[in-house]
């Protein structure tokens, strides 16, 4: 379910709607990621199983659309680690993204670090 709320990151799109309460946003998601001290494992595994679970909805989501409307193209050598790694690389955007849901935010840096090659060269 957390999965099918997939929110535009781009500064052109409406603001997001808040996050739900008993979700995580954002900001939750990537402290939960860095965590450190007795919590680090256990904050990591929730982290991974968060990322894996919305990367494999954007997935689906992008499957459904032709090539020229895909928004990210992961290598199919993409691994659990490599999603949650670009994940964690974009956490000091996450502070500042109040009320923006921790799938949106996935999705922004799935996005960011696996974007499409634009028609014709480009990106």
């Amino acid at each position: 379910m957390i999965g099918l709320v997939i929110l535009s990151l781009t500064t052109a799109a409406a603001p997001p709607p808040p996050t739900m309460p008993g979700f995580f946003d954002a900001a939750r998601l990537a402290a939960v990621c860095s965590a450190n001290g007795p919590d680090a494992k256990s904050g990591q595994a929730i982290c991974m199983g968060y990322v894996v679970g919305a990367v494999d909805q954007l997935m689906v989501q992008q499957a459904r659309r032709d090539e020229v409307r895909r928004t990210i193209c992961p290598p199919k050598t993409l691994s659990a680690t490599d999603a949650m790694k670009a994940v964690v690389k974009y956490s000091r955007f996450a502070s500042t993204a109040h009320g923006i849901g921790a799938a949106g935010f996935v999705r922004f840096a799935m996005e960011d670090t696996y974007p499409c090659a634009i028609r014709g060269g480009g990106r």
